[in-house]
């Protein structure tokens, strides 16, 4: 390899880097906005609707789903590798249902260990966050070998 080639492809390095922390900026910013929607509609639809915890929860739990989905395909990823949008959505959705597990999961092992409930949350959300980035950006948005 020349002397060019290896500027040219620490460049390119530098570039994946660069649009990858914009992606995950992006997708941290979504995250919040759809997690301000599922808390929002969470709290509204308990307090105002008088339905149960559970029922709120799911629901408002898919419209954050729907929302961080939307911004994902439309602001916060540049690469679409599934062409039929139902098929997206579905695996986006089996993902987040994934990373909700391990954030269950997370919330159990840190409480049990004698975390308080405000760093365990912190802890788990972390954790879903970078799963979840991580993962839709491998399986969903990363643009495929010829």
């Amino acid at each position: 390899m020349t002397m060019i080639e290896v500027a040219v492809e620490a460049r390119r390095g530098t570039a994946i880097g660069v649009s990858r922390l914009l992606e995950a900026s992006r997708y941290f910013l979504a995250s919040l906005a759809a997690l301000t929607l599922d808390a929002t509609l969470l709290w509204f639809s308990v307090t105002n609707l008088a339905l149960p915890a559970w029922v709120a929860g799911a629901l408002a739990y898919f419209a954050g789903l729907v929302l961080i989905y939307s911004l994902s395909v439309r602001w916060v990823f540049a690469r679409r590798t599934v062409t039929d949008a139902r098929s997206e959505f579905m695996i986006f959705a089996a993902l987040g249902l994934v990373g909700m597990a391990l954030n269950s999961g997370t919330l159990y092992v840190a409480t049990s260990a004698g975390l308080a409930l405000p760093l365990a949350k912190g802890i788990s959300a972390a954790i879903g966050f970078v799963a979840n980035f991580f993962t839709r950006k491998a399986i969903l948005f990363t643009q495929r070998a010829s």
